[in-house]
């Protein structure tokens, strides 16, 4: 599609266009066109509406102001990206993570001295910016483009580790939280499975509990994305910016490496005839495997 002309911009800008005077429409227009432009240039990879960024950036003006003045003082190319990535797509989510990585360098250096994993703050951060929280649309629609993207990022971050160093007392408890959901992907509502948990449930609960702790970051946000937070694969993988059958496959890759290193664990702490663990095993498996299909079922 070829780029809309600058007046096309501005007149897709406002309700009334031809209320306006020529000259500021067309000095509207040149700006929008020009933010355009080089957002494109910074960013090859994104798919910008023309029409679709005209209104997204008049959404945001102060309408009590001349409207080039306005215009002119928002941060344009900023804009554009934050459209891109309200799309949700994987070149625009790189781009933004590429724009604001020395931003959240900063903000979220040193917090593990505090308990707190960076790494699992920067997920906590996209998913908050980029997937909908019912019928709110993604934070990133809420960026008016009146300063730049860092400093809007920076704020969101920092409101963000605050709130993570505040929680860090209650940590223990909501750690056992997340733990009991996660442990229910072991339970498929068999009887004789819920029996055999409750009969071993402190050697199982210790030995999933290390096991989890023993998972690489990325597992472990995988896990608390998916069961806690109730993410599904698609959305996944626009956090991650790969393809949806990569996060799948990550997924079940780290479902199976929680499995395995709970059997060894379990192995070492019940110390029961072999057959026995085996069917023990075996049950979890089996239940695991039926709640993960589940999960990684978007339908």
């Amino acid at each position: 599609m070829p780029a809309a002309s600058p007046e096309t911009l501005a007149r897709h800008l406002v309700d009334d266009p031809d209320a306006l005077a020529p000259e500021t429409l067309a000095r509207t227009g040149d700006a929008l066109a020009a933010g355009l432009a080089e957002a494109r240039a910074r960013w090859p990879g994104l798919r910008l509406d023309d029409h679709e960024f005209a209104a997204f950036v008049g959404a945001r003006v102060d309408r009590t102001r001349p409207l080039d003045e306005v215009v002119d003082e928002l941060h344009l190319v900023d804009l554009a990206l934050a459209l891109a990535c309200l799309h949700g797509e994987g070149p625009a989510i790189l781009a933004f993570e590429s724009a604001v990585r020395g931003t959240l360098r900063e903000v979220f250096g040193g917090v593990t001295s505090r308990g707190v994993d960076p790494e699992d703050l920067k997920q906590r951060l996209l998913q908050r910016l980029f997937v909908a929280d019912g019928e709110r649309p993604p934070r990133i629609a809420d960026y008016t483009g009146r300063g730049p993207l860092r400093a809007w990022v920076k704020v969101a971050a920092t409101r963000l580790r605050i709130d993570a160093e505040r929680k860090r007392g209650d940590k223990a408890q909501a750690l056992a939280t997340d733990d009991d959901r996660l442990m229910a992907l072991a339970d498929g509502g068999d009887a004789e499975l819920t029996f055999l948990k409750a009969q071993y449930r402190s050697e199982f609960k210790r030995a999933f509990q290390e096991a989890l702790a023993a998972l690489g970051p990325r597992e472990r946000n995988l896990l608390r994305l998916t069961v806690v937070e109730g993410i599904s694969a698609t959305k996944i993988a626009q956090l991650f910016s790969v393809h949806r059958a990569t996060a799948k496959r990550w997924l079940v890759s780290a479902r199976a490496e929680l499995l395995e290193g709970t059997r060894g664990r379990l192995i070492a702490a019940l110390r029961v005839d072999p057959d026995e663990l085996e069917s023990i095993i075996r049950m979890i498996q089996s239940n695991l495997e039926v709640s993960m299909t589940r999960i990684l079922d978007d339908e």
